[in-house]
């Protein structure tokens, strides 16, 4: 059930204002509605005292910002942040949110929704309204997961309606349909652009040297927990010494199998301690760093087709052999060529939308009363 409340919200929350293109965040990229926890949205403070916030909003005046004569009221931002208060209320979060954090995330409400309002304005004047076919066809797809009977009650307890949710969705989507025919589309990149990004970011495009390799893990036992209760120091070293011992051994005696010309995933999955041990212990390709010093060393000082001798690590003796090898090297223009081309647009057309809200709140009079 919180799992379904969780993505609701986020429902709500990522269609209450301007998501299209964030003009602030020049690698913005849409994506699927996320599964929240109420910290995604607040950084509760653990020290802050246990008391009662019932009224988080009440610092906010009467009338929070102006769009010429239209105003945007405290009840509008209470009716914004209504289903995120209700969340935290029934999750124990609400007491720990320090006054300075909510009007923090408060006052950035503010600015989305008059953002919101602006580029809705906008679109309109241009012919782009919401369509309710495609906003149905949108709010199905977004609930899909969520049973009819439980979207109902999340709704009725949140002080939520499917009307309210599609308005936003509607006006999302026509702000969508604006900006990709009278945006994007006048956004022109040409080839020198993008091969001037790339010369000038070569770092972005370089790729580390890499190995895929295999491995097999023998694991020393654990000393039984109720033995160890009544063993000595000394004791408990002798004992773990014994099954390190042991564990060498067994290592030893699969490495001989190995050069024996038996199969290294057959041994994998019959001996290792790894879960990549289901895949004849493959763990895939890794650069340097991603690895225990002592496993990385090993592996990229073999060629591939080569094994290793027994290597110890923290985790126990393994055994491993490369299979392929890639040198570090410059990713080709060419293949990234239509990644630079969509970041630069994304980027264009960011720097677009933020020149035009600015213009916007200039020509109408934006006034906004909570910093």
């Amino acid at each position: 059930m919180k799992k379904e409340q969780y993505l609701l919200i986020a429902l709500l929350f990522s269609f209450s204002s301007f998501n299209i293109v964030n003009a602030e965040d020049k690698d913005a990229k849409p994506a699927p509605a996320p599964e929240l926890k109420p910290e995604a949205f607040f950084k509760a403070d653990e020290a802050a005292p246990k008391k009662a916030n019932a009224e988080p909003l009440a610092f906010l005046p009467e009338i929070v910002a102006k769009i010429g004569d239209e105003n945007i009221t405290k009840a509008d931002i209470e009716a914004e942040f209504k289903p995120i208060i209700s969340m935290m209320k029934e999750n124990g979060q609400l007491d720990k949110i320090p006054p300075e954090t909510w009007k923090k995330e408060v006052a950035a409400g503010i600015n989305d929704m008059v953002t919101t309002k602006l580029l809705t304005k906008v679109a309109e004047e241009n012919g782009y309204k919401p369509d309710a076919a495609k906003t149905d066809e949108e709010f199905k797809k977004m609930t899909e997961k969520i049973p009819p009977e439980q979207l109902a009650e999340m709704l009725k307890k949140q002080g939520m309606t499917e009307e309210a949710i599609k308005k936003r969705i509607g006006i999302s989507l026509a702000i969508q349909k604006w900006i990709e025919e009278k945006v994007v589309n006048d956004i022109k990149i040409s080839d020198e652009d993008v091969e001037k990004f790339y010369k000038e970011n070569q770092d972005r495009f370089k790729k580390p040297e890499t190995v895929q390799a295999s491995h097999i893990l023998i694991r020393p036992e654990e000393i039984d927990a109720e033995k160890a209760k009544t063993m000595s120091d000394a004791d408990k070293k002798k004992a773990s010494d014994e099954l390190k011992q042991k564990a060498l051994k067994k290592t030893q005696e699969i490495l001989a199998k190995l050069k024996g010309g038996e199969d290294f995933a057959k041994l994998a999955k019959e001996n290792s301690a790894c879960p990549s041990k289901e895949k004849g212990g493959d763990l895939g390709a890794f650069e340097k760093g991603k690895m225990v010093p002592e496993f990385e060393k090993s592996a990229f000082s073999l060629k591939p087709g080569e094994m290793s001798d027994i290597v110890e690590t923290k985790f126990g003796y393994h055994i491993i052999k490369v299979t392929e090898k890639s040198e570090a090297a410059t990713v080709p223009l060419k293949d990234v060529k239509s990644f630079i081309l969509d970041n630069m647009k994304k980027q264009k057309t960011s720097e677009a939308v933020q020149k035009l809200i600015e213009t916007e709140k200039e020509k109408r009079k934006v006034e906004i009363f909570v910093k």
